[in-house]
């Protein structure tokens, strides 16, 4: 039974017992190869005995994936809040499409970012008319407390 088994594991074959049936060409005569070498009388589908192939796997299976490609950020939004400080050329809202509209002393980009055109500060609203949310930017005043100190300072300087 050893030798038996033994044939089997090298042929590659599957000792199957049950109603008998017909097998393959190919069965049959591995079957007749295996009876042959092991001693046994008559071939082994005579004894009530059916050999089928058995197939192991020579790769191993790969599953499929989905859902792997994926795009780089595009970092949008708003930048700069209501209240902020700007200077001219910062960007304010970077967007796809019109979300925000350009208001006062802000330009728009070919790509709908709105940028600031003056040193001030970023201010947003929306327009009664059309509902529009509107981006613009509120212009720095000069400071009168630092004018006036600037010139007593350089009075004194020239005193």
């Amino acid at each position: 039974m050893q030798r038996l088994a033994a044939a089997t594991r090298q042929l590659g074959l599957q000792l199957a017992r049950g109603v008998e049936a017909a097998a393959s060409a190919r069965s049959a005569a591995a079957a007749e190869a295996c009876s042959s070498s092991c001693g046994g009388g008559s071939g082994g589908a005579a004894a009530g005995v059916q050999w089928q192939q058995l197939r192991w796997a020579s790769k191993k299976q790969g599953g499929s994936t989905q859902n792997t490609k994926d795009s780089l950020p595009k970092y949008l939004g708003v930048k700069l809040f209501g209240g902020q400080r700007c200077r001219p050329g910062n960007i304010i809202v970077r967007q796809r499409g019109t979300e925000f509209h350009p208001g006062a002393n802000v330009g728009m980009g070919r790509d709908h970012t709105i940028f600031s055109l003056v040193e001030g500060r970023v201010k947003f609203s929306r327009d009664p008319r059309t509902k529009r949310r509107v981006v613009g930017v509120e212009p720095l005043e000069p400071r009168p407390q630092r004018v006036e100190q600037v010139q007593q300072a350089a009075e004194a300087a020239a005193a």
